[in-house]
């Protein structure tokens, strides 16, 4: 089965079949894609280390967690709320 026929079953699912389906996935992903082996990516590592360097010459454009997630919540509902005013 490809991975474009997997999609076309696995999307008209309802809800709850797709989470189950997705909770099954994260429990046997290391039986159906094989574990890295703790080598990472130039590519990843270079940005890494950017944003390291970022961080320690410009401390203060960190952020504390609770502000994120307070700001991310926030967007969310505003997102929630423009779409139930389309209703």
């Amino acid at each position: 089965m490809s991975v474009e026929q997997i999609g076309k079953t696995l999307l008209p699912l309802p809800r709850e079949e797709r989470r189950q389906f997705a909770d099954w996935f994260y429990q046997h992903e290391n039986q159906i894609v094989e574990p890295h082996d703790g080598e990472i990516h130039p590519e990843v590592r270079a940005e890494s280390e950017r944003r390291f360097k970022e961080i320690e010459a410009h401390p203060e454009l960190l952020e504390p967690w609770a502000a994120t997630t307070a700001r991310i919540r926030a967007h969310l509902h505003e997102k929630c709320c423009q779409k139930n005013r389309r209703r």
